[in-house]
C-alpha cells in the first residue's frame, strides 16, 4: 500500500526558498533540478522506512528520518516522519546539507 506524502508548513516554506534559489542560480536547469527534488519527495510514498534515522531524532525524541537529495555541494536533507497507522509521510524540513542540524523547537507540531 502506498503512503500519502504531505508537507508541513515549514517544509512548504523551505521548498519555496529552495525553488527561488534554484531559479536564481540557473533559470533553466534550476527548474529541472527542483522538479527532481519534488519527485524525490514523492518517492517517499513507497518504502519510506528505507532511509536512516536523522541525526536530530535523538534530541527530538521522535523517529525522524532523512532522505538525501542532490550531489556534491548541493545535497539537501529531507527530514520526515512516518505515521504507519495512517500510512502517511509528513515532510518536516528541506535543509541544505551544509546547515547545522535542526533544533528541537524547529520540529514543533
Amino acid at each position: 500500500m502506498a503512503y500519502r506524502v504531505v508537507l508541513a508548513d515549514r517544509a512548504k516554506s523551505d521548498a519555496q526558498g529552495v525553488y527561488q534559489w534554484a531559479i536564481d542560480a540557473a533559470p533553466e536547469r534550476g527548474r529541472i533540478w527542483f522538479e527532481e527534488l519534488i519527485e524525490s519527495l514523492a518517492s517517499l510514498n513507497r518504502f519510506p522506512l528505507r532511509c536512516p534515522i536523522a541525526r536530530e531524532a535523538e534530541k527530538i525524541g521522535r523517529p525522524i528520518r532523512c532522505l538525501l537529495f542532490g550531489e556534491r555541494r548541493n545535497v539537501y536533507r529531507i527530514l520526515y516522519e512516518v505515521d504507519e497507522a495512517r500510512k502517511t509521510v509528513r515532510v518536516l524540513h528541506i535543509r541544505h546539507g551544509a546547515r547545522n542540524d535542526a533544533k528541537p523547537e524547529e520540529f514543533a507540531q
